[in-house]
């Protein structure tokens, strides 16, 4: 009996280095996800073609409006004899003209500018938006990495609790067991077998978030490394960090963009004015005509008109500064909020380090030794085995916690500890 129960000991141990071997392919990393999020983003390259409509736009502002080709008759009699005759009234003629407006070359170019200004903060926000999507595509990993590792774990509690089912139905036979305590054991493995459901169902719920940024590669084998990447913090630049953060770079740019819609308000004080030339066709008997016209906007209620948009778009500048400073609080409050979560983590983690996790492993020890002594039930070493891979289930969660914070942490201090830092992002800080 001593035998079999230790061949049982035995073969759960293989089935737990077999995982381990399992675990240790390679298979899709964090930083490849991060990488992976930002190639054919649909959601960039929305904003690269919003910028390219822009820059579009801003050309055609600079340029004066297309001439006008005019073609008509003047002075056709419509009543008495000669009506609707061409030849009969001294006045009547066929005419055909150009007309061109003259737009002002500041409004011109202030429109320009506004368009200019508008490409430029579509650029930055593509800038925020993928650092944003490499976040949440780190994130998302780091569900998928957990949930996966509590799939394992909970795999290695099931088979322990089976392997110890087993022996003790065999000592059952022989008066070394109770029937009791195989149903205690099953209601166990029921309960460790829920847990695993919900852990798959939460691996499954990870992926399909993670899929949302790098597609069906997201289906991969996640890599059974877990980086361990460390930010130090200096406070004392974080307001610093802040400041150039592209969300508040996206902000100042919008400012950027209400402030050139203001000078272009301000250039719609110009008077726009237009030339027209128009030769006139008359009968054979009598001379042709040329006629020029030159035409001038009148402004006669600028306090209501022109000055009321000039108005409105200082006071569109003053909402984007607004909401540039609540960015920087919101940025603050979220740092503020990682920070916390980081310190936690690390502090669990040297708890686990120092207390837990050595103890779990005396324990199971204590509980091998008595048993080989013949002090101590093989049930109580399968017990301490199941409470090391407990403790060891919540370090790989603390664990996962604090990679967490570190990428929130790169995101908002604007570290790039993967090498994934979004093109154009050094220029926008210039």
């Amino acid at each position: 009996m001593f035998t079999q129960q230790w061949k049982l000991f035995f073969h759960t141990c293989f089935w737990f280095l077999a995982s381990l071997h399992v675990y240790a392919e390679p298979g899709l990393s964090l930083a490849e996800a991060m990488r992976l999020s930002t190639q054919h983003q649909p959601l960039l390259e929305s904003l690269d073609n919003a910028a390219s409509s822009s820059m579009a736009a801003a050309v055609a502002s600079s340029q004066l409006p297309d001439p006008r080709l005019k073609l008509g008759v003047v002075n056709l009699p419509v009543t008495s004899s000669d009506a609707f005759r061409f030849n009969r009234d001294d006045m009547t003629m066929s005419t055909i003209g150009v007309m061109q407006e003259m737009v002002p070359t500041a409004k011109r170019e202030a429109g320009a500018r506004a368009m200019q200004a508008t490409a430029t903060q579509y650029q930055t926000e593509k800038i925020a938006t993928s650092k944003s999507i490499q976040r949440d595509a780190g994130l998302a990993w780091l569900d998928v990495y957990e949930a996966q590792r509590k799939v394992e774990l909970y795999q290695r509690i099931m088979n322990e609790m089976t392997a110890e089912r087993n022996v003790i139905k065999a000592r059952i036979a022989s008066g070394g067991a109770q029937l009791a305590e195989v149903f205690k054991l099953d209601t166990q493995l029921s309960n460790t077998h829920h847990l695993f459901i919900t852990a798959q169902r939460d691996e499954r719920k990870a992926r399909a978030l993670l899929s949302r940024w790098i597609g069906s590669a997201a289906n991969q084998p996640i890599s059974s490394e877990l980086p361990m990447y460390s930010l130090s913090v200096n406070r004392d630049v974080l307001n610093e960090q802040i400041d150039k953060h592209p969300l508040v770079l996206n902000a100042k740019q919008i400012e950027q963009v209400a402030i050139s819609e203001t000078d272009r308000a301000k250039a719609d004080r110009e008077l726009n004015w237009s030339w027209e030339v128009m030769y006139g066709k008359r009968r054979s008997d009598l001379s042709d005509m040329l006629t020029l016209q030159v035409a001038i906007d009148l402004p006669w209620d600028r306090p209501n008109r022109q000055d009321k948009r000039t108005a409105e778009k200082m006071l569109l500048v003053e909402k984007a500064r607004k909401l540039t400073e609540d960015r920087r609080l919101e940025l603050s409050a979220e740092l503020a909020d990682v920070l916390a979560d980081q310190e936690a983590a690390k502090a669990r983690e040297d708890e686990h380090q120092q207390r837990l996790i050595p103890t779990a492993k005396a324990l199971l020890g204590l509980a091998q030794a008595g048993y080989q002594a013949g002090k101590q039930n093989l049930s109580e070493v399968w017990d301490a085995r199941r409470g090391l891979i407990e403790v060891e289930m919540e370090h790989w969660a603390i664990l996962t916690d604090i990679q967490r914070a570190a990428i929130k942490l790169a995101y908002l201090t604007n570290s790039d500890p993967f090498g994934n830092a979004p093109s154009g992002y050094s220029q926008m800080l210039e």
